[in-house]
């Protein structure tokens, strides 16, 4: 991903819009996200997770026909984003020929109830894996479904070398492992068993010659069995030709009656000169006839009863045949296969020469892909220490005091490997040689574990709030979602974890779903998500609600239902500090 600095970007909406048809408990919303820090509060089971849910749909997340709504054939979901400053998701959608020229991107889902659907970007219909690939730079959603980046090892690595700034260190140890493989299968293309090679010039060397000594020519195979059927037909050929000749020049044939009618009409046609074109027309025939007959007089001549020929004609045609079994179904494929062959013994010629230019290149390749995998390694292992400290300690600001959080490192032993250190052999990938993962145990002295096994949902999206906090500059992504963030904690933990989720609206569009009122009162924008029952059947509604009704809603979450004087004005307190923070 390219790097954008938090100096450098602009305070924008990504997610302008979310727009929800006939899915789960929704009618039909529009959801209009501003910058900053968006809240959405409402009693459990009012459908915020619904929200949750159809924002992953949009990024590519699994979908199910269980989410359309009951009573309807389709569900559909539309996200509009602004990408304007990404440049890696405008060269996807160039990519992949979709236009984005006003930096507006509008990604729609369809779902069918026979379980078909479509994915559309800017009206162009894409695979649902290219959706989730553009998606990858749009938003994260962090809490208790599916779309997680901080359980995918993979994120791991690229949260660290983000972090520290490896970017173009990357980038040099991909490009040393590409073009280490590029030698590598040049040098398989050279490097064949020797006693394969000695027999496969031979085989060539041999056919080579078979093929140069007939003497072939493209056309040659037609003409020798046009000839054969000649001969093995010459007999009647010339008994047909001398019936054909003396009906033409015998006596009383045809040319002899023509000149007599020629005679005869041009005896007459002095008296009438009717008769004129009749003359000219038995003319023309009596020419034409003494011309056929001198043909088939030369025809006849041609007719060669000699064996010899017959046997030298069948005898090239079983060369033809014999070399068409080996090399080609036809002289064409004969011929070309020779080309081949020659070109083939002339790089054997010179493979040795090859091999051994390419053997350098590749030592030399593996020399600098070592150095610089190398100190890419040390790196991360230097800026791992860092990265755990400072998480640590936004984890004990979060209420997380007693987990321990750390970054293992650990390089790939293998007998196949090409990097060579410490009197071992590791494994290069164009990643480098680390396999980086993020690990955790709930209180000191515990065993570390995968975040996946030891963290619960609103525990993973604390430590990411965390990690987004530390790492926050280098990371392209421009919306975060959180859903049961503050899951388990209150008090004081409550409202350091809303001023954390405050100082990151500062640079992020930040999505937050929260029972907490310390949380509620930081929004920039706020929505009340709630459930009513209408015409015998609930429906999720949303409405986004201004300071005095945020106010209340605050007062809400700070008394229940039963709102008093003094519950409005410590949430009226709450806002108002929020605003002056």
């Amino acid at each position: 991903m390219g790097e954008v600095t938090a100096a450098g970007r602009e305070r924008h909406r990504m997610l302008r819009e979310l727009r929800i048809k006939n899915f789960v408990l929704v009618d039909e919303l529009r959801l209009p996200f501003g910058p900053g820090l968006n809240i959405l509060t409402g009693e459990t089971g009012a459908g915020k997770s619904v929200l949750i849910d159809a924002l992953s749909g949009v990024l590519g997340e699994k979908m199910t026909t269980d989410m359309i709504r009951t009573g309807f054939d389709r569900a559909v979901l539309e996200g509009e984003f602004d990408v304007s400053g990404l440049p890696d998701v405008r060269r996807l959608l160039d990519e992949a020929g979709i236009d984005c020229d006003d930096g507006v991107l509008m990604i729609r889902r369809e779902l069918n109830s026979n379980g078909k659907g479509r994915c559309f970007a800017n009206a162009t219909q894409i695979p649902v894996a290219r959706m989730a690939e553009i998606a990858a730079y749009l938003v994260d959603i962090h809490g208790q479904n599916e779309h997680q980046n901080i359980v995918r090892i993979a994120k791991h690595r690229e949260l660290l070398d983000a972090f520290a700034g490896h970017g173009a260190l990357v980038d040099a140890v991909r490009a040393l492992h590409a073009r280490l493989g590029e030698i590598k299968e040049k040098m398989d293309t050279f490097e064949i068993d020797e006693r394969e090679k000695a027999r496969r010039i031979e085989y060539l060397t041999f056919a080579v010659k078979e093929i140069e000594q007939a003497k072939l020519s493209p056309c040659e195979e037609d003409e020798l069995r046009a000839e054969s059927t000649v001969l093995a037909n010459a007999e009647r050929l010339f008994r047909e030709i001398s019936t054909a000749t003396a009906l033409l020049k015998g006596d009383g044939g045809i040319v002899g009656g023509l000149k007599k009618v020629e005679q005869s009409l041009a005896a007459i046609a002095g008296f009438d000169a009717n008769i004129t074109d009749t003359l000219e027309s038995v003319k023309q025939s009596l020419y034409a006839m003494e011309d056929v007959a001198a043909g088939l007089r030369e025809y006849e001549r041609s007719v060669n009863f000699s064996p010899e020929r017959v046997n030298e004609v069948e005898e090239r045609l079983a060369l033809i045949s014999s070399l068409k079994k080996k090399y080609g179904s036809t002289v064409d494929e004969i011929l070309e296969f020779r080309e081949r062959s020659l070109r083939e013994l002339e790089a054997f010629s010179s493979s040795e020469e090859e091999i051994e230019r390419l053997r350098v290149e590749y030592r030399e390749a593996v020399r600098e892909a070592k150095e610089t995998a190398l100190d890419l390694s040390e790196r991360r292992k230097n800026t791992a220490k860092r990265l755990e400290e400072l998480v640590m300690k936004e984890l004990r600001d979060l209420g997380m005091a007693g987990t321990v959080f750390r970054v293992s490192i650990k390089r790939e032993i293998h007998p196949d490997g090409i990097i060579e250190a410490d009197n071992k052999t590791y494994m290069l990938y164009p990643h480098g040689l680390d396999r980086v993962e993020f690990l955790l145990s709930a209180n000191e002295g515990e065993d570390l574990r995968a975040l996946a096994r030891v963290a619960s949902g609103g525990e993973l999206s604390r430590i990411m709030l965390a990690l987004k906090n530390v790492i926050l500059a280098s990371d392209i992504v421009e919306s975060l979602v959180f859903d049961e963030v503050d899951a388990g904690i209150g008090g004081k933990t409550a409202e350091v974890v809303g001023k954390k989720l405050k100082t990151l609206s500062r640079d992020r569009q930040v999505l937050v779903i929260t029972h907490l009122p310390q949380i509620a009162a930081m929004s920039d924008s706020h929505f009340i998500v709630k459930k009513e029952k209408t015409a015998n059947r609930f429906t999720t509604i949303v409405k986004n609600i201004t300071r005095s009704e945020k106010v209340r809603e605050v007062a809400r979450m700070l008394a229940g239902e039963t709102i008093t004087e003094l519950s409005l004005r410590h949430a009226e307190e709450m806002v108002s500090r929020a605003e002056g923070a």
